[in-house]
């Protein structure tokens, strides 16, 4: 566990389902709201770029992302590493050591690893990591990836994170100042990309259109 782990909130731990082709987050008994990433796929523009993967390559890229997040999450919280049999554990391990040395060392205060937050009665998502960093409250998101993204992509990305934001501030009552992707990949090599607070304004209102978007498109298939 990182001594900058400071729990600072007690969040939810929200059952994730999917129905009809939708991720969603079981929020209480009553109450089963949309992920942020099935809504941003749902209304995806048809002119953005996001290149195919071969079948293949999208499985080893899930199991390796997953492997990378749940080291990530145990190297922040736990006492204990993670460990998995999975024959693609050793390259996530490299992939989640560079963002142990180039990210999280960074972080002055980590509040919360795999943090699952809600916005109304609307959506849910998974943050992967929240704290202080230069004094201001910072989401960051971590890619892996075999290359680097393109401009459509990272602008996704980006919403999510705009997404993160408003439903953390909503439901803590917090003021988030900036958000990160973090993307390593297989190669090595690694980018950063920050937003700040003028920026992430606009990318919270693009969130919320796409947000409108998607329920209308349910409203109309119901």
């Amino acid at each position: 566990m990182l001594e900058s782990y400071k729990s600072k909130y007690s969040y939810g731990d929200y059952e994730v389902l999917r129905k009809n082709g939708i991720r969603y987050y079981q929020i209480n008994a009553d109450l089963l709201v949309p992920s942020v990433t099935s809504i941003l796929i749902a209304t995806r523009p048809n002119f953005l770029t996001i290149p195919k993967k071969i079948k293949n390559e999208q499985t080893n890229s899930v199991e390796i992302g997953n492997l990378m997040h749940k080291y990530l999450d145990h190297y922040v919280s736990q006492e204990t590493d993670f460990f998995d049999e999975n024959k693609n554990f050793q390259i996530a391990k490299n992939l989640a050591k560079i963002i142990i040395d180039n990210c999280l060392k960074d972080i002055d205060e980590i509040w919360g690893t795999e943090v699952s937050v809600c916005y109304k009665e609307k959506y849910a998502g998974t943050i992967d990591l929240i704290g202080i960093m230069n004094g201001k409250l910072i989401i960051i998101d971590y890619k892996s990836s075999y290359r680097k993204k393109t401009i459509d992509e990272l602008d996704e990305y980006f919403l999510q994170l705009a997404a993160y934001t408003l439903a953390h501030d909503w439901q803590h009552g917090t003021k988030t100042d900036s958000i990160m992707i973090f993307l390593c990949m297989r190669n090595g090599t690694h980018e950063k990309r920050v937003v700040s607070s003028s920026e992430l304004v606009f990318y919270q209102q693009k969130w919320l259109e796409r947000l409108t978007m998607f329920e209308k498109l349910r409203q109309n298939n119901e």
